[in-house]
């Protein structure tokens, strides 16, 4: 009897199992799909146009006109007129040592000059007697060798004049030297002078060239000497930048606050990075200093073509696609890139006139799986002057 009443119940749960699934079934069949949402996307059309493509970059200022200042002269500062960040022209004091000694030098060696003046004239006037006196004595032996002759004189006075004129010649003769060696060591006290004055100029340390002080490395009161450095300017005029790129990356041109700068190769590179070295002049009145970093943007290509902004883009396994719109139906298309910027790619294919899908990686792989897609109103041709 149990047996029967065990076999019976489960009859029956097996039966409503069997019914409760009939109907189950009978409702999904008559319930409506869930519909598969479409992906939203944007629609550009493509055009030609003037293309530069840039990639970001960083260079350091460097200047081959920076000068390093010191002075020929050993004293002490009493002054200073520029300090650090100081922008100076050329020719501005920049400092001023103390030329005491050298101006109590120069006056002493002008007394001593005017000294030889008054000496080299009074002899001069010695010298004028002296040949005044010479004359003199030649007219009178000349007259007595005419008495001579006629007997009116003796020998002994006409030797005697002749000794005379004689003494009258030496001493002519010692005053010309002794003027002659007092002109020779006035030349020698002027030429000083004009030393001691060349080294006054350096007492006043000035700016070479325009600039901006970059160091400072003297005090007032601090001791000056030849060869100490006192000041670095860092020249606001021949500066040029230096850039370090990898060799696989060609450029040729920089773009810098509105600037095109050229960029010559070094043919060297770095011992530690093993990157190429550039450099390219900067503008003038840049404004930059040396040793400062500035960033600029590094023209990589350049041509008149179509540029593909980075969202039409889908690169799956190394292989890139663009998805073109036409006929209301996403044609998935491979592309071949050509050079790669921050304002987009440009490929190899022909493009032009076409418009493409634009969105986000993941919502172009639901697009490549073939999900319905709504595009929204076309966009404007993608800007192709970017960067230029």
């Amino acid at each position: 009897m149990k047996k029967i009443v065990t076999i019976l119940l489960v009859a029956l749960l097996v039966l409503g199992a069997v019914v409760l699934l009939q109907k189950r079934k009978a409702q999904l069949a008559r319930d409506t799909p869930a519909a598969i949402l479409p992906v939203v996307v944007q629609a550009v059309k493509l055009t030609k146009d003037q293309v530069t493509l840039t990639l970001p970059a960083m260079g350091v200022v460097g200047s081959e006109l920076s000068s390093t200042l010191s002075t020929k002269v050993s004293g002490r500062v009493v002054k200073i007129f520029k300090q650090e960040g100081d922008v100076v022209q050329q020719g501005d004091v920049l400092a001023r040592i103390d030329a005491t000694d050298l101006a109590a030098k120069k006056e002493s060696l002008h007394l001593k000059r005017a000294g030889l003046d008054y000496e080299i004239a009074a002899k001069k006037e010695d010298l004028k007697s002296l040949r005044t006196t010479l004359a003199v004595a030649g007219e009178t032996h000349q007259r007595t060798l005419e008495l001579l002759a006629v007997k009116g004189a003796s020998q002994e006075q006409s030797r005697q004049e002749e000794a005379t004129i004689a003494q009258f010649e030496a001493k002519i003769s010692a005053a010309s030297n002794g003027i002659a060696s007092l002109e020779k060591n006035k030349e020698i006290l002027l030429q000083d002078e004009k030393e001691i004055q060349s080294l006054l100029s350096y007492t006043d340390i000035l700016a070479p060239t325009c600039g901006t002080v970059s160091k400072r490395e003297v005090m007032v009161g601090d001791m000056a000497m030849p060869g100490k450095t006192l000041f670095r300017i860092a020249a606001c005029s021949g500066q040029y930048l230096n850039l370090s790129l990898p060799a696989s990356l060609q450029a040729t041109q920089a773009l810098w606050q509105g600037h095109a700068l050229a960029l010559s190769a070094r043919n060297q590179a770095t011992a530690t990075t093993g990157l190429a070295q550039y450099v390219a002049p900067m503008p003038k009145e840049s404004g930059t200093l040396e040793g400062q970093y500035v960033r600029i943007d590094l023209v990589i290509y350049a041509g008149n073509t179509v540029l593909l902004p980075m969202d039409a883009l889908l690169t799956i396994d190394g292989r890139t696609s663009v998805f073109i719109w036409e006929n209301g139906a996403a044609v998935k298309t491979p592309v071949t890139i050509i050079a790669r910027g921050s304002e987009g790619v440009v490929v190899a294919e022909a493009l032009e006139a076409r418009t493409v899908l634009m969105a986000k990686p993941d919502i172009l792989l639901r697009v490549a799986s073939g999900a319905p897609v709504k595009v929204m109103a076309a966009s404007p041709p993608v800007d192709s002057k970017a960067g230029a």
